[in-house]
Formats: structure tokens, C-alpha cells, sequence
């Protein structure tokens, strides 16, 4: 949808699938977010700047696109829409250190556990069996990039978390098993 250096006089609206938020640094791609359907994106349009990241959808999905001055126009007349993009805005801040803390701080394994927990919260669905099913299907590269880590990295740390009955791969997809990882 758009890419460093961009400009945008959109705020866009994230109305079904799911859109990465990712960076390059090193030469290694470093996923900031991934969001899924009825949040916002684009931030950097509403402060007139360039877009420092790629948003890239991971499915087929619908984004709206809703122009800066009908955006601010809507802020200025709703202040429920005021009290959301606050909140939007303090839980990106959140996710964004708590990922930072855990780059800085954790081990691989330790960084796909806390990974798989926000992946639960956000999109995973209960099975039968009581387990917790991630319904996006997430590449071990796709998830390095998440964690600050390589693809091998990624299967190491799932050989771990899979031998100590955390998670279950299952025809590409992850079930977590114990959320207490």
C-alpha cells in the first residue's frame, strides 16, 4: 500500500484481512506490527511527513482510504473518534516497546513465546480441543522478522517450544497449546 519515502494524504482503514507494518534495518526486514481488520494505518500522513515503514496486505484484504481534511474534520466533530485514535495511538506505543524490551532482553524462544501470546490475543481462535489456533498462516521468515531473528532461529526456537508441548505445528498452521509459555 505504500513505502518508505511515500506521501499520502490518506489515513487508511484496515476493513478486512490483515496489513504488516515492516522496516528494513541491516538489510534484514523488521516487522513493527501486525494489524488486523477495524484499525487504522498510515500515521504518518496525519503529521505530514513521509512514510518511514512498508504496509503490505498478508491476505486478500479491504483497506478504506479516508482524505486528511474529512479525517480531521471528523476528529474536530467526534470526540469519540478522539478517544479511539488515543487509544490506537497508546496501544501501538505499547506493543512497540514492549517488542523493543523484548529484542534487547530475550532469547529467541522467549521472544516466539511472547510473539505467539500477542498472535493469540489478536487473531487466534479456540479449537475443540481447547487450544489456541493462529488462523494467519505465518512463514518461520515472516515471524524472524516479527522477533528480530533468522528464519533458523525461528525453527530452533519452535523445535524447543514444540518439545516442551507449548505449540503444535499443524499443516503450517501454529496451535498453542499452553498459554502459559
Amino acid at each position: 500500500m505504500y513505502a518508505p519515502g511515500d506521501t499520502s494524504e490518506v489515513f487508511f482503514l484496515l476493513l478486512k484481512g490483515s496489513v504488516r507494518l515492516y522496516g528494513m534495518a541491516a538489510g534484514q526486514e523488521l516487522t513493527f506490527g501486525v494489524l488486523q481488520a477495524g484499525t487504522g494505518f498510515g500515521l504518518a500522513s496525519l503529521m505530514e511527513r513521509t512514510h518511514d515503514e512498508y504496509a503490505m496486505a498478508l491476505e486478500p484484504s479491504r483497506v478504506g482510504m479516508l482524505g486528511l481534511n474529512d479525517f480531521w474534520h471528523l476528529v474536530g466533530q467526534n470526540p469519540e473518534v478522539n478517544v479511539r485514535l488515543v487509544k490506537l495511538l497508546g496501544e501501538r506505543l505499547r506493543q512497540t516497546r514492549s517488542r523493543m524490551a523484548d529484542i534487547a532482553l530475550k532469547q529467541t524462544p522467549a521472544r516466539l513465546a511472547s510473539l505467539l501470546l500477542d498472535l493469540v490475543q489478536s487473531e487466534g481462535v479456540v479449537t475443540r480441543k481447547g487450544h489456541y489456533k493462529i488462523v494467519v498462516h505465518y512463514t518461520h521468515e515472516e515471524l524472524g522478522a516479527m522477533i528480530g531473528a533468522k528464519r533458523v532461529g525461528v525453527t530452533r526456537a519452535f523445535g524447543k517450544l514444540q518439545d516442551a508441548g507449548d505449540v503444535r505445528l499443524v499443516r503450517r498452521l501454529i496451535y498453542v497449546v499452553d498459554q502459559m509459555l
